[in-house]
């Protein structure tokens, strides 16, 4: 440590936990037993109870993570020692940055487990199908690139080019659609999986297989993919003696991150995961007994009660895998430790009467040890002889004499690493601009500090002593105070926001806010940058797992409550819940800033909020007050659609052509919604020629979603012909399009279409039952929207009937559901020239500005029924 020569040695020494290591073996022996000696694999049999799970718990700085490590060590070197390259290992740590995403953990188990082969068709088939749909435009290369520990893992197996020869064995065309995403390939790709799948031709024998290819591709049925990884490795070559199976452990440490926390999300996706391998060894370390087998945990987790896990209860203290309290060291343990950490000539460095003041105070406490240790090596690099006295004490005390150990500069830097999880050179510089170069190279060769370069930021302070590091600087001369912490965080936290820039990736985006918002409830502080991050995850889908986990904070800002409550309203509109979000959503931006970009980020998501609620009226006035701040492109899109909706045709055109444009997609908004005027003033033709010009783009910039809606639109627009052919084939090629890119909003406005475009060829049977499929869908998504479209079809049912009173009481329901949501307007007037002549129609109030005035477009419209 003193950089010289010197006769002290230091090294890492494994206390032995025999009790521990002995219980690892039999768990492994015995799930094997199991699997090999059962009539049918609990992998196929979903009902039978799991004994695959291995915990040991306990305190912080009790060695656990030590002994996961120990354990992996061992594993894999015995399998050296036999020659079997059959056994592979996962190491998740659920503190670190990013490990919850369901698609990260689910792609590196799928990378460890390619070391045992390349064929996994199960898994990488239906891989290929949700990340076409999930992802589209985003090629899966690029994400296994952005994520430091996933790149790693999958660029030892080549895993890309393994998905892709699984893709290339059912569509040997289609490969583009895995490797570039284009959304034409992978379309083409999606739908060879779907459509051999339901010809019976594809994997026939995996249960889930086909539910989950046809599934919507979201978290939910990405959860259950674990099943495939596990029906894959049942098929696994065996080899060895006697066809012996593939034996796989996967180690998640610091489960307490994800256990008993107030939101289960990611521990109830981790518990599925474990309960739908059965044939792989899940080994947990973390501070507390997990409660899988207690029934009362029931709701929040799917699989609970000791049916589930007939091994994890409190009684069972023998057959394993089960659960261990890890305990504090022996006396007799804790001094080979000290005895064989620091040795000096060959002795060991700490006499015997310090071995025994530090097992003392130390009470078995692995952590407690290290740190002595440590400071008695710096003790000794300074020329000094430790003293009986330098040692013991509190756990509070050793961290104090930790840092007192440590020069100025490195006092600061210890104290910058306790803030975040993670650190690395570049960060603690940010915190520390004032400190050289050399210091932080000295301070991260610190034996306190662990290393994995899987990571952005390789560095990380255990948790005991980062949080013990807080309390034992308040009694230092040079302490920092509360404000001095907050200033420090202040400054990662702008670093974070200008090393992730305007075009950082989704991983890097999400990594980066997650430590920000900690960073946020701990220390009081914000940067802006946080809301930008938060609209561009909410804009990729990326909102189910935002913020999980995450507390009021002690010191929390109201900027950072407001983050936090634009994220549940995000969460809640995008599940159905729109009335609980606008709740949420009204009282969210309290206290912070008018304007900022934060009270933006709440108000755009309140109006997106009531607008799905159909109140258009409420919406437009936020949108009105978002014009000239960080969201006025979007607000003044909204703006013109609101317009639009309200039969301000000429204004809305007017600021259509004022806008400039963004890039492709915003430009295929503008398109579609001039499209949109074209079409409600009956120019049909221009309506066409314009949806036409919008296809052409999205299929140009390879945008799935703009294009199917865009079909969609052109369906609403060929129906008023009656020429269901037309509206068949572009109906059909939207639905194709919305399996990869599912908007429930354009398959109601697909039906409706179909339902007018019967009516008109005459087919009133169909018309009528595609009219009650259409209000059925909407009512499923909450979509008011959905029934004024259903009223015009049943309308215009009405009149060819010769049911004009029939029609005159849907039109009334129809004007009050406009009027009241402010939007739609101009079908009423539109109806009535159906029933009582364009004349009539004329003197609608309130007055619809109709492009070339209302005696030729309700004239053109009253035509479409005397033509038919």
């Amino acid at each position: 440590m003193s950089g010289l020569s010197s006769t002290v040695t230091a090294q890492q020494v494994f206390t032995n936990r025999v009790d521990e290591v002995a219980a690892f073996a039999r768990s492994v022996d015995e799930l094997h037993r199991m699997l090999d000696e059962a009539e049918v694999s609990p992998v196929v049999d979903r009902g039978q109870g799991r004994r695959n799970v291995l915990t040991f718990y306990g305190v912080g700085g009790i060695g656990k993570t030590t002994l996961s490590h120990e354990l992996e060590r061992r594993l894999l070197a015995e399998a050296r020692e036999k020659e079997r390259d059959d056994v592979v290992t996962v190491r998740i740590d659920l503190s670190e940055e990013g490990a919850g995403d369901i698609e990260s953990l689910l792609l590196r188990l799928r990378a460890a487990l390619g070391q045992l082969g390349s064929r996994w068709p199960a898994f990488d088939l239906a891989l290929a199908s949700y990340w076409a749909r999930a992802h589209p435009g985003e090629a899966l290369q690029e994400f296994l690139d952005a994520s430091p520990a996933l790149r790693r893992a999958s660029r030892s197996i080549a895993l890309g080019d393994q998905i892709a020869e699984a893709v290339k064995q059912v569509d040997p065309g289609g490969l583009g659609g895995l490797t570039g995403l284009a959304h034409r390939a992978a379309l083409v790709t999606y739908r060879a999986v779907r459509d051999r799948v339901r010809e019976g031709r594809l994997l026939a024998d995996c249960d889930l297989f086909a539910e989950l290819v046809e599934a919507d591709a979201d978290y939910e049925t990405l959860s259950y993919f674990p099943y495939l990884l596990a029906w894959d490795l049942e098929r696994q070559p065996r080899g060895g003696r006697a066809g012996r199976r593939p034996r796989v452990c996967v180690f998640l440490d610091t489960f307490e991150v994800v256990n008993g926390q107030a939101d289960r999300a990611v521990e109830r996706f981790v518990q599925r995961c474990a309960y739908l391998m059965p044939n792989v060894l899940f080994v947990i370390t973390g501070r507390n007994r997990i409660d899988w087998a207690d029934s009362g945990a029931g709701g929040e987790l799917d699989f609970t009660g000791p049916e589930c896990w007939p091994q994890l209860h409190f009684s069972n203290d023998t057959a394993e895998p089960r659960q261990h309290l890890v305990g504090y060291l022996s006396d007799s343990d804790a001094d080979s430790y000290l005895r064989e950490a620091l040795v000096r000539g060959g002795e060991p460095a700490m006499s015997a009467e310090i071995r025994e003041r530090v097992i003392s105070g130390g009470q078995g406490l692995p952590l407690y040890l290290d740190l002595s240790v440590s400071h008695c090596a710096a003790l000794l690099a300074r020329g000094g002889q430790p003293s009986v006295a330098d040692f013991g004490g509190s756990f509070t005390a050793v961290a104090t004499r930790s840092i007192r150990d440590l020069p100025r500069e490195e006092r600061d830097l210890v104290r910058t690493a306790a803030l975040t999880d993670r650190v690395g050179a570049e960060l603690l510089r940010a915190g520390q601009p004032g400190v050289s170069d050399g210091s932080v190279a000295r301070f991260l060769r610190r034996p306190f500090l662990t290393h994995d370069d899987a990571y952005a930021f390789p560095y990380a302070l255990h948790v005991a002593l980062r949080q013990a590091i807080g309390e034992a600087d308040r009694t230092l001369p040079d302490g920092w105070s509360d404000r001095d912490r907050s200033e420090v965080a202040a400054r990662l936290l702008s670093w974070l926001g200008e090393r992730l820039g305007p075009s950082g990736g989704r991983v890097a985006t999400a990594q980066a806010l997650e430590t920000g918002l900690k960073l946020s409830a701990e220390h009081g502080v914000f940067d802006d940058w946080m809301a930008l991050a938060t609209q561009r995850l909410v804009e990729a889908g990326q909102w189910s797992e935002l913020g999980a986990g995450l507390t009021g904070g002690p010191v929390g800002l109201p900027e950072y409550r407001a983050i936090r409550a634009a994220i549940r309203g995000v969460q809640l509109r995008r599940t159905g819940r729109v009335e609980e979000a606008i709740e949420v959503l009204g009282g969210a931006a309290g206290g912070v800033r008018h304007g900022g970009r934060t009270a933006q980020l709440v108000r755009i998501h309140l109006a997106h909020a009531l607008r799905n609620h159909g109140d258009y009226t409420q919406a437009a006035e936020i949108y009105r007050g978002l014009v000239g701040g960080e969201f006025d492109a979007a607000a003044r899109y909204w703006l013109s659609d609101f317009d639009y909706l309200n039969g301000r045709f000429a204004a809305a055109l007017a600021s259509l052509h004022e806008q400039p444009v963004r890039g492709p997609e915003d430009e295929g908004e503008r398109l579609r919604l001039t499209g949109h005027i074209w079409r409600v003033n009956a120019r049909f033709e221009e309506a066409t020629s314009v949806y036409h010009e919008a296809i052409d783009l999205a299929r140009r910039e390879g945008l799935a979603a703009a294009e199917a809606k865009a079909l969609a639109n052109l369906a609403q627009t060929a129906c008023w012909s009656g020429d269901t052919t037309a509206v068949a084939d572009a109906a059909g090629r939207a639905r194709e399009l919305l399996d990869l890119v599912p908007n429930p909003v354009e398959l109601v406005k697909l039906r409706s279409a179909e339902a007018v475009a019967h009516a008109m060829a005459g087919d009133i049977d169909t018309a009528r039952s595609a009219v009650g499929d259409t209000r059925h869908l909407a009512d499923g998504i909450a979509y008011r929207g959905g029934h004024n479209l259903a009223d015009v079809a049943d309308i215009l049912l009405g009149v060819l009937a010769g049911d004009h009173e029939g029609a005159r009481r849907t039109r009334s329901e129809l004007d009050a559901r406009t009027r009241t949501s402010g939007g739609n307007t101009y079908w009423v007037p539109i109806a009535t020239s159906w029933i009582d002549g364009s004349l009539a129609a004329a003197e609608h109030l309130p007055a619809v500005g109709w492009v070339d005035g209302p005696v030729a477009s309700l004239g053109r419209w009253a035509a479409v029924v005397t033509r038919r």
